[in-house]
């Protein structure tokens, strides 16, 4: 019987080691399989990505080729807010031409005639502010009886040059101190050129109607700290520490101003194209009772057009304690006007 016994435990034995064997073995081959599985789906997505930027490269390639076009340019030149119009001039050079290729352009369906000036055919363009004629402009090429044309697909319009140039935010509204209000907050301005203004001024206003009562300059406030505007391409690509504390009275009132915290701008070849900072503004101002005050952002152009932003607008009460009325504009009240002095909001 011990003998029997035994043989059957030995047999048992062996059954569970050859059993535990091939698991490990199965374990092996499993993780060989996933491991090559891996790596065969690495490679595939190495080779799909390849074959993907092949495509895109033959595309590319393709939609050149098939373009009757080396270069084309549609740039803002002027704009009139009293008629509602803007200029801008048009130049294309095409592939093929002759002396004798008429060529135009149209905006929508309007046709505006091009003439040769060198290499490039040129002219402008009177449209509607109401229009940018984004993925709308078609440039035709008459040769004899043959007709070509060719969509701007990519053309994104110009008039949104005028848009979000300045703006800005008031941390805490103006209080009453004896007959004046009493400005004691942080403001953010933020002003962007759009690859096309640069600027003479920014500042910050605080007026009574139609009247300037105080003017703060916002390009000097941040610059008086010693550190010089950043060159940048982008202006949320640059932060300048700077901070400022100064105490000084002038006729009885006190006029404080420290920027605390940042200026990001672009200045590479010496003009102001973007300004980016907050600054502390501490004075007493003195009102009259139901004057309407506002305080925006200002910034004046060297093409001659101003942009302001509105960040605060109240009327101050017969006691000239408080305001009696606080406008809603929250959003920002946004308007550009002109070199005459007409006013568009974009």
């Amino acid at each position: 019987m011990n003998l029997k016994k035994n043989i059957f435990n030995a047999i048992t034995i062996i059954l569970l080691a050859a059993l535990i064997a091939g698991a490990v073995l199965l374990n092996n081959r499993i993780k060989k399989l996933e491991t090559q599985m891996s790596y065969t789906s690495d490679n595939t997505s190495v080779i799909l990505s390849d074959v993907q930027t092949m495509q895109d490269d033959i595309k590319s390639t393709l939609e050149e080729e098939a373009s009757l076009i080396t270069d084309w340019d549609i740039s803002l030149k002027s704009a009139d807010f009293t008629d509602m119009t803007y200029t801008v001039s048009v130049s294309v050079v095409p592939k093929e031409y002759t002396e004798d290729t008429k060529t135009s352009v149209f905006f929508g369906t309007n046709e505006i005639p091009l003439e040769l000036n060198g290499i490039k055919y040129t002219g402008e363009a009177t449209l509607p502010l109401s229009e940018d004629y984004a993925g709308n402009v078609t440039f035709l090429f008459v040769d004899g009886n043959k007709r070509s044309t060719e969509v701007l697909d990519e053309f994104e319009g110009v008039t949104s040059v005028f848009k979000n140039v300045a703006s800005g935010i008031l941390a805490d509204k103006p209080t009453f101190d004896n007959g004046s209000i009493k400005l004691g907050t942080d403001v953010d301005v933020a002003v962007m050129g759009n690859d096309y203004f640069d600027f003479n001024s920014v500042q910050l206003v605080v007026a009574s109607s139609d009247t300037e009562l105080k003017t703060y300059d916002i390009r000097q406030l941040l610059a008086e700290n010693g550190t010089d505007s950043a060159d940048s391409a982008d202006i949320d690509s640059i932060t300048s520490a700077l901070s400022r504390k100064d105490d000084a009275k002038k006729d009885g009132s006190k006029n404080d101003t420290e920027n605390d915290t940042s200026d990001a701008s672009k200045e590479d070849d010496g003009k102001l194209h973007s300004l980016e900072g907050t600054v502390k503004i501490e004075d007493l101002i003195p009102v009259t009772a139901a004057s309407n005050i506002k305080i925006y952002v200002k910034a004046v152009s060297a093409q001659g057009y101003t942009f302001t932003y509105d960040l605060f607008d109240g009327t101050v009460n017969q006691d000239i304690t408080d305001f009696e009325t606080i406008a809603d504009i929250s959003g920002g009240d946004y308007t550009v006007a002109d070199p005459a002095g007409s006013k568009y909001e974009p």
